[in-house]
């Protein structure tokens, strides 16, 4: 589970920002430790500054299950049973290849993502996140 969560975080960031993905490791070690050491921005600066990586992580292991039920909660509200799933199937069986996301399913990915980064990045930058992990889960499904 921890695989999928490294590699479709590395892989999200990578089509959106190429330049945070050197942040996933570290952001991994925080997430696991609950939330410890996050990095702040400095005082007087916006939250833009932090690592894209802190917020990424969480999103994707709320739409895997990973994450406490009150994450989970908010990150799954826009999607069904089948896409829940299907996404379930994908963090169970790292490595495997799983069936495509139909074009509805990408649509719930993409508005839970965007509903889980509300209020914590720019509406613009939430949108290109929830595009790059449309376009990691493609490349799941297609074996890379």
């Amino acid at each position: 589970m921890d695989t999928v969560l490294t590699e479709v975080s590395r892989q999200t960031l990578q089509l959106s920002y190429p330049d945070e993905v050197d942040e996933v490791e570290a952001a991994l070690r925080r997430y696991r430790g609950g939330g410890r050491g996050k990095p702040k921005p400095p005082v007087g600066m916006g939250v833009e500054l932090l690592p894209l990586a802190d917020y990424v992580i969480p999103v994707l292991a709320g739409l895997f299950g990973i994450a406490s039920a009150r994450v989970a909660e908010r990150a799954t509200d826009a999607l069904t049973d089948r896409t829940r799933a299907l996404l379930a199937d994908l963090r169970d069986r790292p490595g495997q290849v799983a069936g495509p996301l139909t074009p509805e399913q990408e649509r719930e990915v993409f508005e839970s993502v965007v509903l889980s980064l509300e209020g914590k990045v720019r509406p613009a930058e939430a949108q290109r996140l929830a595009n790059g992990v449309i376009g990691a889960l493609r490349m799941r499904s297609n074996g890379r």
